[in-house]
């Protein structure tokens, strides 16, 4: 537990932070191990984890979403070729293009200042 959350606070590598995070993580489960049946150990592990992989898929699921709301969107446009309305459709495609550069531009900061407020920990 101890290492794992050190180590992750000095990482600028979001793999590298996710993976010493994980390493922390698996410190807590061992606990309910090390309890074992007497004071609900194995049942104190088992909730945590439960709500570990729950963040876990959230987090995943978010991504997923963002990708099928992409796929309902060209659904969107193809009906709308198909029904003859070139210059809305048009109109759309241009502002989807708009619209990917300033998620890109957020998700960009949010990379970009994380590193920078991390970066002096690291002897670079």
């Amino acid at each position: 537990m101890i290492l794992g959350n050190l180590i992750a606070i000095t990482q600028t590598s979001m793999k590298r932070n996710l993976a010493y995070s994980s390493i922390g993580q698996i410190g807590y489960v061992i606990i309910g191990i090390i309890v074992g049946d007497t004071n609900d150990g194995y049942a104190s592990m088992i909730t945590y984890m439960l709500f570990y992989i729950s963040m876990n898929l959230g987090t995943f699921a978010c991504i997923v979403l963002f990708g099928l709301r992409f796929f309902g969107k060209l659904y969107l446009f193809l009906c709308g070729w198909q029904a003859g309305l070139y210059l809305l459709v048009l109109i759309g495609l241009l502002t989807s293009v708009v619209s990917i550069y300033y998620y890109l531009k957020i998700i960009k900061l949010l990379m970009t200042r994380r590193n920078q407020e991390i970066t002096p920990h690291v002897g670079q």
